[in-house]
This record gives C-alpha cells, sequence and structure tokens, in this order.
C-alpha cells in the first residue's frame, strides 16, 4: 500500500515536473526561454525541493521533489499555506524573524524542521529568495530546500554519543581525582599530559622541577607543581620497558613513603600511579621496632641479638676479629620487685638498662633478654683482660644507688662472659657458654664477672648428673634427716631440733646449698621438702615412743611449697600419720618467703597451719628486705637471728647491737628469739645477758642422726650435759 503511495506520488511529481514552476528561477536577468535557463531549472527540479509561495506564504506551485518527501500530492498543496508541513519543531519566533527578513526582500537560509503527511518529520537546508517584478517590487518567494534529515539524525546522534562522552568523562575524572593515590600521564613522546589533585597534594612540598619540566614538553599545569624527580619521568628507550613495570618505593621526607608503579600502555602512553603508604611504612617500622626491641627499656631484644650474634659470627670466620658475649643477671632481682612490686621492679630495669647503655661504646650492642637478663655484644674484644676491664667499670656503675619511688635500693650484677671464637663459633655456643659463666659468677658469690673457660663446663656436666642422681634419689627414698639441737637459754634445758636435709652420693656427702640449689633449678625442691617432713616427722614419733622429750622439730620450707593448695592438708595428714601434735612442729620460712609475689597466697597457707597449733619461724632475720609491716602480715612466733650476726657480734659494734635491737624488737612484739651459729661460751654468756631465748649451733651440737639424737636426748634427760658446765667448777651454764 506504502508502494502505491509512492507511485503516485511520483506520477504527480513527474506532472508537476511537465508543469515547469511558473515564476521559476531567473539567475542573473537570463531570458526566460533561454536553452541554458531551461537546464537549470531542469537540474534544480531534480536535485533539489522547489516551493513557490505567495507574498502571504500560499503555496502557488512546488515541484516533484517537494511532493515525494511532504507525501502530498501537487493537488492538495496548490493554495494552502505553507504551514501545512509545519511540524511545530520551531518556536513562534523562529518564523517571526524569518518573515522579517524575507519581508525585507533579503535571502534566508537555515535548517527547518518539517512534518511529512503521515506524521514523519524530516529536515531540509532551506534557502529562501525574495521573487521581484520587473518594476523590482517583491511578488512571492521562491524557496529551495535539500533533504538533511540523515544529517541531521547523524548530528543527533552525534550530539548524543558527545553527551554520554561528556559524562563518562565526568565521571572519570571523579574517579581518578577521588583516587588517593598520585596519577600522572605522559604521552609517547615524554610530553606531560594529565595528573590528578593527589598527585600533586603529594608532592605538594617536593623541590620545583621547573627546568626539567620544560625540556619534557608543554604542560597544562604550572610547572613548578611538578616533582624534581629522575625516575618519575617515562624512559623512552623501548628496551626498558620491562623495567617500567616494577614497583619501587621512595622515601620522600623524613616521614613520608611513596610506593611508584610505572606502566607503559599499548597506546605508548606513560602512567605512573603513586600511592602514600606513610601509614603502612610507620606501621611496618614500629612492627619491626616492637619485634627488635624490648618494650619496657627500649633496649635490643633477644631475636635482635641472636640475628646480630650470626651476622657476626659469619663475617669474622676465618679472620682475627673477636667480639666477646656478656650476659648480665641482676642479684636478687626477686627480692625487689617483690618488696617494691612490679612498678618499682620495671623502675630498676629501666635505670640498670641505662647504665648498661652508658658504660659500654656506642659500637656495642646492648640487649635484654627477658626478666632481670640482659646481654651485652662487645665489638673488637682482642683479649680476655678488655672484658674484664669492661665488666668491672660495670659492675662499679650498676653498684651506685638507685631511686625507687621513697626508697632506695643498690643493685648489684653478676657477669657471665665468652669469647668468639675461642668459646664458640655459633651463637648458640656462645649463649650457652656465657651461661655456664654466669652461673659460675652467681655460684661464687655474685657482683662479680667471670669469663668462660672449659672447666665450666666440665663443671656443669656433672652438675647435670648431680640433678640426675638427686631425682633418682628421690624417686628412692634415699635422702636422710639430720636432726640440729635447740636449747633453751632460759631454763638450760634442750628445747627441740630443726630438721635438715643430708644426702650421700657416690660415696661422698654432698654438701647441703648444693643440693638445693640443684633441687630449685631442676624444680625438685617440693620433692625434698615433702622427703625431709616425712622422715623428720617418722624420726620424731620414733623419739616420743620412747620417752625421750625431743621437744619441737622444726621444717625448712620454701615458698614453692607454701604456694601448693595441698601443702598444709598434705602436712596434716601426715602428722596424724604419726600422731604428731601441732604443738611439736615448726614451719621455718625465710624473709625472700614472705616478701614473695604471691605473699597473700603464702600468708593464707601459713594461717590455715598456725591455726593447727603449728608455730612459725622467720629464719634469717635481718639479712633481707622485710619491714614490720611483713611481721603484721603473717603469723609469726619466733625470729631466727642469722648465723652472720652472732659471728660478729663480740668483734664488731654494728653486728651487736643488730642482735641486741633484733632481741629487744621480737620480745617487744611477742616473739620468742633464736641465736643460731652459736660456736662460743663467750657468744653464748652474752646471748644470755641479752636474754635471747633459744641457741642452736655447734657449741650444743652438730646436725646428728636419729640414733645420734637418741642417745643425744637419753644423756639430756633430767640435766645438763658435763659439756656444757662451766669449766671453772660453778655448776651453772655458761
Amino acid at each position: 500500500m506504502a508502494r502505491g503511495r509512492e507511485r503516485e506520488l511520483a506520477d504527480r511529481g513527474r506532472a508537476g515536473a511537465a508543469a515547469p514552476v511558473s515564476g521559476g528561477v531567473q539567475p542573473g536577468g537570463v531570458p526566460h526561454g533561454c536553452d541554458e535557463l531551461r537546464a537549470y531549472k531542469e537540474a534544480l527540479n531534480n536535485a533539489a525541493i522547489v516551493a513557490k509561495t505567495d507574498l502571504r506564504g500560499r503555496i502557488v506551485d512546488v515541484n516533484r521533489q517537494f511532493c515525494l518527501i511532504s507525501e502530498y500530492c501537487r493537488e492538495e498543496l496548490i493554495g494552502r499555506p505553507h504551514s501545512v508541513v509545519n511540524s511545530g519543531f520551531h518556536d513562534r519566533g523562529f518564523f517571526r524573524n524569518l518573515w522579517v527578513t524575507i519581508s525585507k526582500g533579503a535571502i534566508w537560509r537555515g535548517d527547518i524542521c518539517n512534518r511529512a503527511k503521515s506524521g514523519r518529520h524530516y529536515w531540509v537546508d532551506t534557502t529562501i529568495v525574495p521573487l521581484r517584478e520587473p518594476q523590482g517590487q517583491v511578488s512571492g518567494y521562491l524557496s529551495i530546500r535539500f533533504d538533511v534529515t540523515d544529517r541531521k539524525q547523524a548530528e543527533a546522534e552525534l550530539v548524543k554519543e558527545l553527551g554520554r562522552r561528556e559524562v563518562a568523562e565526568d565521571l572519570l575524572r571523579d574517579i581518578v581525582e577521588a583516587v588517593p593515590s598520585g596519577i600522572v600521564t605522559f604521552d609517547s613522546d615524554g610530553n606531560f599530559q594529565f595528573s590528578n589533585r593527589a598527585f600533586h597534594e603529594l608532592y605538594g612540598h617536593a623541590p620545583a622541577g621547573k627546568e626539567h619540566v620544560q625540556r619534557r614538553g608543554s604542560l597544562s599545569v604550572p610547572v613548578e607543581r611538578l616533582p624534581e624527580l629522575d625516575d618519575l619521568w617515562p624512559n623512552l628507550r623501548k628496551e626498558d620497558s620491562r623495567r617500567l613495570t616494577k614497583p619501587s618505593i621512595r622515601q620522600l621526607g623524613a616521614e613520608q613513603w611513596v610506593q611508584i608503579n610505572n606502566r607503559r600502555s599499548t597506546s605508548g602512553n606513560f602512567v605512573s600511579v603513586q600511592t602514600d603508604i606513610s601509614d603502612l611504612k610507620r606501621a611496618e617500622l614500629l612492627i619491626k621496632y616492637q619485634a627488635e626491641k624490648d618494650a619496657l627499656t627500649g633496649l635490643s631484644n633477644r631475636s635482635a641479638l641472636l640475628r646480630r650474634l650470626k651476622r657476626y659470627a659469619q663475617s669474622r670466620q676465618g679472620q682475627d676479629k673477636k667480639f666477646a658475649l656478656m650476659l648480665v643477671d641482676l642479684d636478687d632481682f626477686k627480692a625487689v620487685n617483690d618488696r617494691h612490686g612490679h612498678d618499682g621492679g620495671d623502675t630498676l630495669l629501666q635505670i640498670v638498662a641505662q647504665r648498661i647503655r652508658a658504660s659500654v661504646r656506642k659500637v656495642d650492642m646492648v640487649a635484654r633478654l627477658g626478666g632481670d637478663e640482659f646481654a651485652i655484644l662487645l665489638r673488637d674484644v682482642d683479649h680476655q683482660r678488655d672484658v674484664s676491664k669492661a665488666a668491672k667499670g660495670l659492675l662499679e656503675t650498676l653498684g651506685q644507688p638507685a631511686r625507687l619511688g621513697r626508697r632506695s635500693v643498690v643493685p648489684s650484677g653478676s657477669i657471665g662472659a665468652s669469647l668468639f671464637p675461642r668459646d664458640g663459633a655459633t651463637p648458640k655456643e656462645l649463649l650457652k657458654n656465657a651461661d655456664l659463666a654466669l652461673y659460675q659468677a652467681k655460684s661464687a658469690g655474685r657482683n662479680r664477672c667471670t669469663v668462660y673457660s672449659s672447666s665450666m663446663r666440665r663443671e656443669r656436666q656433672r652438675r647435670e648428673r648431680l640433678v640426675e642422681k638427686l631425682r633418682e634419689a628421690i624417686s628412692r627414698g634415699e635422702l636422710a634427716v639430720a636432726l640440729q639441737p635447740q636449747n633453751d637459754v632460759r631454763f638450760a634445758r634442750h628445747h627441740g631440733f630443726e630438721a635438715l636435709v643430708r644426702w650421700k652420693s657416690g660415696g661422698r656427702d654432698i654438701p647441703p646449698p648444693e643440693l638445693i640449689s640443684a633441687a630449685e633449678e631442676a624444680g625438685l625442691i617440693c620433692e625434698v621438702g615433702y622427703q625431709v617432713i616425712d622422715k623428720g616427722l617418722a624420726a620424731l614419733a620414733c623419739l616420743k615412743r620412747e620417752n625421750l622429750q625431743p621437744g619441737t622439730v622444726a621444717f625448712n620450707v620454701s615458698s614453692a611449697q607454701l604456694l601448693q593448695p595441698e601443702f598444709a592438708p598434705r602436712l596434716l595428714e601426715l602428722m596424724r600419720k604419726y600422731g604428731i601434735e601441732g604443738a611439736d612442729v615448726e614451719i621455718e620460712v625465710t624473709e625472700n618467703v614472705i616478701l614473695d609475689r604471691s605473699a597473700d597466697a603464702i600468708a593464707l597457707s601459713l594461717r590455715e597451719l598456725h591455726a593447727s597449733g603449728i608455730s612459725v619461724a622467720l629464719d634469717d632475720f635481718g639479712t633481707g628486705y622485710a619491714s614490720l609491716i611483713h611481721l603484721k602480715r603473717f603469723p609469726i612466733d619466733r625470729l631466727k637471728i642469722d648465723r652472720s650476726f652472732i659471728t660478729g657480734m663480740l668483734e664488731g659494734k654494728n653486728d651487736g647491737i643488730i642482735v641486741r635491737t633484733i632481741i629487744s624488737l621480737a620480745h617487744s612484739l611477742g616473739f620468742t628469739v633464736v641465736a643460731e651459729g652459736v660456736e662460743t661460751p663467750a657468744q653464748y654468756r652474752e646471748l644470755s645477758n641479752l636474754g635471747c631465748d633459744f641457741v642452736q649451733g655447734y657449741l650444743l651440737a652438730k646436725p646428728m642422726n636419729e640414733a645420734a639424737a637418741r642417745e643425744y636426748l637419753a644423756e639430756q634427760q633430767g640435766s645438763w650435759p658435763s659439756l656444757h658446765r662451766d669449766p671453772n667448777g660453778a655448776g651453772r651454764p655458761f
């Protein structure tokens, strides 16, 4: 049906073409009947859309092309106003301007959107020329149009595409500007193209690179805002393009780092993405610091020391370069920590760390290994005497008084040292041997330095064998008990015994201090203590069954035992087993025990025992840091004066004053007093004169086994032994 309509319009167009548009174009005043004019008209009729209107805009004539595009036949158009094809696309002002122009006799040119009979819109490039009579007046208008619908649609699509691109570019720009990383681009020739805000903020304080930038090409931003970085600009050599893919890190300032990722696109453009990684880098440095530094003292830690030791050992292999490792351990730090609390202990560790650091050279390394143990790595040490000299100065510095709150303490330390490569070629060997030397320094009396020697390893091996034998002896019940008598000075009679551990291994008697030290080191002190209590109670029960009046038996108890929840019930169960009353048993604890950080739990255990009738004695009083508050806090019945004061009380004025003060203090608090280590009649008489309640020492008797104790008690039964009578025959005690 549409095709039929087109044929009809074509026929009508041909009919219109056969009848030329009257008053047609007369360019240049060429005569109407001229062949050339007809040729022009024919060409124009076939190529253009031609219409003629009168002065009021009514259509006078149209050609075939007009009918084809408007879908009207010629008869439908003639006599009708030209507005028959008005699409309504243009406003009134558009046509008003058009009429104003042509009414003045001027030519109007423009694009008009018309509407065909079917309602289809089409665009025409229009030129309207006034038609003049020979006399010159305008008689109508001739319009020549060309169909530009396809062009207009293409332009519209182009506008839409440009709009979409503009939106996309805006979005891309927003995205690029929102990216926190700095972005800068260059073309294939190295000319600057683009940079985002983050890039300039990143280098806001970087040195200006004006001359450098100008050599690279024209810029769309101020050159002073671009950084002077040689590796920022693209390397135009193609063989270096692979290197561009490797990220790099550059430090811009003291605390600013950027990661640079350079890429060359497939089109040849150079893109550099630079990310501020300052926070990440600071976190990395902090993690590294925390991994290598001790949080409390700021010194290097064990891990850092081991790495440095390994590096030193590897770099000095086969060379005549030596270094030394020193281990420093504070003496009696536990007592300080217990007395002043953790804050006081931490303060002391910080003071000691500062003193150690100040005592060595800057090239030497100081580390805290943990607790109260430090390490010093001395570089370029030629002789052992260099180590001894450094240790001597360090001990002198450490020995200066240190203020902890309102109190002052005098710290000291023990030092063990090993030398590379003499004492070890690996960090493990050097540490082990320095530790052996440290143990030797502590065993020798502390507050000294010992340098490793091969004999120490043999001693350590002997010690390890001793611990193993002690473990076996405990499992077989081979530990023995020695009973040392205590006498009542006031009534000149036997009072009781102190139970002491004894052990014979390999045919020799192991000294009690060595036995106790080995047991504490191996974690066997509780087992040793329980075995001594068991055998001591058994001996006491046996002596009581023979009516020998053994009195009270005292047991030394460690803090490890008192901290065991089962200690008190277990002791009471052993007492029931042997039929021993609470009044027959005494528990001795040292000052270090009541100063333990777990003193509350210890006090609770002692109170439970005290409530069962067991008395409590504070051993070695005056040698530690116990204060009156501790005497009030714990259920103390008796103070034992350390033998070091008894030994010197007749020789030095201070020791005598201390002994007198302790006795007076104890009696004022309602305590009795035991003097340990009494070995001479003069000491006995002085203690008696001072009002001491009980004495213990070789003057009375050495520690003895159960059989010897039986004989001793039999001799004591009912009379004061002749051994203890005044040689002048006065018949009274010393």
